[in-house]
Parts: C-alpha cells; structure tokens; sequence
C-alpha cells in the first residue's frame, strides 16, 4: 500500500520532541524574517526567493570612497545554491545592522582556483576577519597562515577546516543532517507499518542529491544511509544528482517513476530540489502518496519554513547558516581583547515539521552555543 500524507501528520507531530529540543532563536534568521514581513507588502522579490538586498550588500567598488568601516570579508564556494545565497544575505543583513562595519562577498562559482585567488586579494585588503567555506581545505592552508600572521583572524565554515589554522571554525555535520533525515523517514515508515498492521518497517525511497562529488551532498547521502540502516525494509531504489537545480530534480523525478512506478518517500538534498520534486510527483498525479523531505529550512517567503507550514514540503532539516555566529566571534574578538575562542563551534541541525513550523518561522529555529 502506497505511502498516505494522512499518516504522516500524526507523526511529524511528535517527532519535534525527540528532533528539536529547546526552541531557540537564530539572529540570522530572525531578523531576516522581520526584514520580510516589513517589505512583504511593498518590496518586489528578488529572483530566486532571496531575502531584500541590504545595503550592507553592495561590493566594496560602489561604496563611497571615504567610507570608514571596517570591512569583513565572506568568501563562498558558490552562490547559486540556496544556503550560500542565504549565507550571504543574512551576514550583510546582520552587519548592516552593526555601527561602523561593512561586509564584501566574494563567490566562487565552484572554482577552487578562483576561491584561492579571491582568499589573496582578501588578505590583501586588510579586512578586520575574513569568514571561509572552502572548497578545496588544504589548498587554503598556506593563505591562512599568512592571514594570521597579518593579524587577520580567520573564520572557518566548514568541520575541514579544523587543522587548517583558523581563529575558530563554525560548522554543522553534514553527515548529521542527512541522518536526521533519515530518522524522520524511518519513523514516518514505522507509523504507516503500525497503521496498517504490518510487522515490517517497509519502503520505497527516492533520493535527490545536490550534485555529483561535492563534499556536503556526499555526507549527507551517508547519513541518510546510516539511518535508513536502521530498518533493512526501506530501500533507496532510485538515487540521482540534480545539481541543486529544481527544474532538473523535476526532470529527474520523472524520470525515476518511469524506472520504478512507485515511491514511498524522496528526500533532497535541498528545498527548491524537494519542491521540483514535488512538481513531478503532482503531475503524475502521486503527492499525496508521498512523503517529501526537504533540507535546509531556510527562513523567509517561499522557502522550507513557509513550505512545511504551508503543506507543500512534508517536513524538512534545517541547515544552520553559521555566520551569524562567526559574526558574534569577530565582534567579541574586537571588542573583548582577553577573549580567545574555542577552535570550533557546532551548531546543531533541527528538523521542521507541521507542529513547530508556525513558532519557527515567528522566532527562529536552531540555538547558537555560548562562546
């Protein structure tokens, strides 16, 4: 028997008290939510979904040439994936919001050559931090280095980066969030199995990656895997990149029920991937039979929060975007001359469900650790 949403609502309701802990606020979060909420009615959306552009935003070439802040610079592997364009809007909110700062992003587009060059005429700049996630770690290394030694402290975004050198790292496992994915199936399996009075956990799952070799994709997939382990009747029969592109997770998802007919569950490496996905599963006329998961969770219009609140994604994990609290570390290291901040920070990724979707969107979601 296919898998029915029906079931699914009774159980995601009780999975936040196992999944979510305390209810915490993320800065990042809440404060892109209340920019929303004010420009809602008045401000054209960016393409995409992006939260409004701040002024904090502009590149350093359109500021006025005697602007005196200080600068803080976030280099990104590649902006157009959904997080990473979070990340950046967030930061450039939050810094707007900081007396006397002012933040330039830098973005890859995937090129570790390109990130390493950009991390040079960073240092180069004399910024008072540079925040990293890297694409190639090691590769950075020498740059750290030579960062610190300019008394550049450098934040790293990324569990990598723990050796590299880095004043901190702040990061979330990424193998976690594909395992607390993973759970969220298992349970919504388990609840459908009790239902119909089978004593096998049993389904079919979908899963759509974001793309082919990256680091992030590959350890969540093995969480995933990790925790469908669990119970040996759901099967990953059918698994694809999408390359972070809904209109390719549409495409593929088409293309997975001509080879299998049926699924019980797809899971995605991201939202707008879960929302192509979704696209495919309408048209062939099977939403309903099917649960959807998400990931990233994003705050803001038309992204994961508002989708699960919505009723368009069936649950989703979110990924915490982790400069704000790589933030919080280079306002405390300018401000506090004794403070010296541990080598990393986990911030811990939380699943979003019916229940406590409404409250997550209103206040944030995940809790940032003490420094």
């Amino acid at each position: 028997m296919p898998f029915s949403r029906s079931l699914a609502t009774p159980f995601l309701c009780t999975l936040i008290l196992t999944a979510c802990g305390p209810s915490g606020e993320s800065n990042i979060e809440k404060q892109v939510i209340e920019l929303e909420k004010k420009n809602q009615q008045t401000a054209a959306k960016p393409s995409g979904g992006m939260a409004p552009t701040s002024p904090a935003l502009l590149d350093a070439s359109r500021l006025a040439a005697n602007d005196e802040r200080v600068e803080i610079i976030l280099l990104l592997p590649d902006t157009r994936i959904a997080m990473q364009e979070f990340q950046r809007n967030g930061l450039a909110t939050l810094v707007g919001r900081q007396a006397g700062y002012k933040v330039t992003t830098q973005d890859a587009v995937g090129d570790a050559a390109k990130q390493i060059e950009q991390f040079r005429q960073a240092i180069a700049a004399k910024p008072v931090a540079i925040m990293v996630a890297p694409i190639d770690p090691p590769a950075l290394a020498a740059l750290i280095v030579e960062a610190t030694t300019a008394g550049i402290p450098v934040i790293g975004l990324d569990k990598r980066m723990l050796n590299e050198g880095c004043a901190s790292i702040v990061f979330s496992e990424q193998r976690q969030v594909g395992r607390l994915a993973g759970e969220t199936v298992v349970e919504a399996l388990k609840r459908k199995a009790a239902e119909e009075g089978e004593a096998e956990i049993k389904g079919r799952v979908l899963q759509l990656r974001g793309a082919e070799g990256d680091h992030a994709t590959d350890e969540i997939a093995a969480g995933f895997s990790e925790a469908l382990k669990t119970s040996p009747g759901i099967i990953i029969v059918h698994d694809t990149p999408c390359e972070w592109n809904a209109e390719k997770a549409t495409l593929r998802t088409t293309e997975a029920f001509r080879l299998q007919k049926e699924f019980d569950v797809i899971y995605a490496h991201n939202d707008a991937i879960a929302m192509g996905a979704a696209k495919a599963t309408e048209s062939a006329g099977h939403r309903e039979n099917i649960l959807i998961v998400g990931t990233d969770g994003l705050s803001g219009q038309k992204r994961g929060i508002e989708l699960v609140r919505g009723g368009e994604l069936d649950a989703t994990i979110v990924q915490p975007a982790l400069v704000d609290l790589a933030l919080q570390i280079v306002l405390k290291l300018r401000s506090d001359p004794a403070f010296k901040p541990k080598p990393s920070y986990e911030v811990q990724p939380v699943a979003i469900v019916p229940k406590n979707a409404d409250q997550s969107f209103r206040t944030g979601t995940y809790k940032l650790p003490a420094l």
